[in-house]
């Protein structure tokens, strides 16, 4: 384990965050957004407002985090799955067949890249989770051509929790309350030293790091090479999970979102993303090496042969790297679409976030050359 620096995939929280302008970009800038607790709640309010439930039938990705389906199930929609390959790419034929006979179509981004054109004739809903800030082909926003888009801030902006849902043509709102306040409070203190665990002055990284190592059950868990028991099983919830979910965000993230500069998110994520994916070459997951005009990338996917030991290395060497959806949802039937096994059981991300530096960047990639050799 490594003390002189800890290095996650998603961004920390910045103190001074906090005394930023109000500068909302797109989405946070539309009348109809909510912020959300999670990015499950924001699923479970698009599927009302789409008037999805019992009955109805929805087109979905065979590739998938699964807590989209767990939402699916639990409103009573019926699923009918089409084909992701093993580059993660869309079947276009098999998402219009899908499409053909469904009441929407949910389209999903992997790590910021743009997704399948949208099947003609059928609402979308469009999951840009890892997508936020990411622009299509033609300039414009993830999700802003959907019925229906979800987002999720926690994941890009440094904050304790938060998804988001934006209605073409509503105003969505969450569902009343927020969440605990004493987790939220442990969430933003994580990711206060997480912060402190990149710092260049080395007895603060130091100290910061050995916290984390103490207090992290999933670091626990990588180093025992354990991690998708710790963190995958989320199936089996409850409509109360759900609204739960659905519910306002943090104090912490509502007053953080807003004062988000997305030019600069765009602009050093793109670049550390480059200049990573060009130091790995041929370990970065091919269909992935280049990134598309407008794209802003959560992180960075890498494909290793022997996945919980490349983690465990990694986090010996101060880079956290997490599984990308090891575990598919328990109505997928792996069989049918066993070109993804593969997938699941290879893919990690590395991390590209805002907050790095290039020394930061260049750690990453010295710790992947080590961790992914041999």
């Amino acid at each position: 384990m490594s003390a002189r620096l800890h290095l996650g995939v998603y961004p920390p929280l910045s103190p001074l965050a906090a005394l930023a302008p109000a500068r909302a970009a797109y989405p946070f800038d539309q009348p109809g957004f909510a912020l959300t607790h999670l990015g499950r709640g924001a699923v479970w309010l698009a599927l009302r407002a789409l008037g999805l439930g019992p009955g109805s039938r929805v087109a979905m990705p065979s590739y998938h985090c699964g807590s989209e389906v767990e939402a699916a199930r639990l409103a009573g929609v019926q699923i009918d799955f089409y084909r992701v390959d093993a580059s993660l790419r869309v079947d276009a034929d098999d998402l219009a067949r899908a499409a053909a006979g469904a009441d929407a179509a949910y389209l999903i981004s992997h790590f910021g890249f743009p997704i399948a054109p949208a099947p003609a004739g059928t609402p979308v809903i469009e999951d840009v989770a890892h997508g936020l800030f990411s622009d299509d082909p033609a300039g414009r926003p993830l999700g802003s051509g959907a019925h229906a888009a979800i987002f999720c801030p926690r994941k890009s902006l440094g904050v304790p929790d938060g998804g988001g849902l934006l209605v073409s043509g509503a105003r969505a709102s969450a569902m009343a309350g927020r969440p605990e306040a004493g987790a939220m409070a442990r969430s933003t203190l994580s990711l206060l030293a997480a912060r402190a665990a990149m710092s260049r002055l080395a007895p603060l990284r130091a100290a910061a790091s050995r916290v984390i190592a103490r207090a992290s059950r999933a670091d626990a868990a990588a180093r025992a090479g354990s991690l998708t028991e710790t963190v995958i099983g989320e199936w089996d919830l409850r409509v109360d999970d759900l609204e739960a979910a659905a519910a306002g965000p943090s104090r912490v993230t509502e007053h953080l979102a807003v004062r988000t500069d997305a030019s600069w998110v765009r602009r050093r994520r793109r670049s550390n993303y480059a200049a990573l994916a060009a130091e790995l070459g041929e370990l970065c997951f091919e269909p992935f090496r280049s990134l598309p005009p407008g794209t802003t990338p959560l992180y960075l996917p890498v494909l290793a042969s022997d996945r919980p030991r490349a983690i465990a290395r990694l986090l010996e060497r101060g880079v956290r790297s997490i599984e990308i959806w090891p575990v598919a949802h328990p109505l997928l039937d792996r069989r049918r679409f066993a070109e993804l096994e593969p997938l699941r059981r290879g893919l990690l991300a590395l991390p590209v976030h805002q907050q790095l530096d290039p020394w930061h960047v260049e750690a990453v990639a010295a710790a992947a050359r080590a961790a992914l050799s041999g």
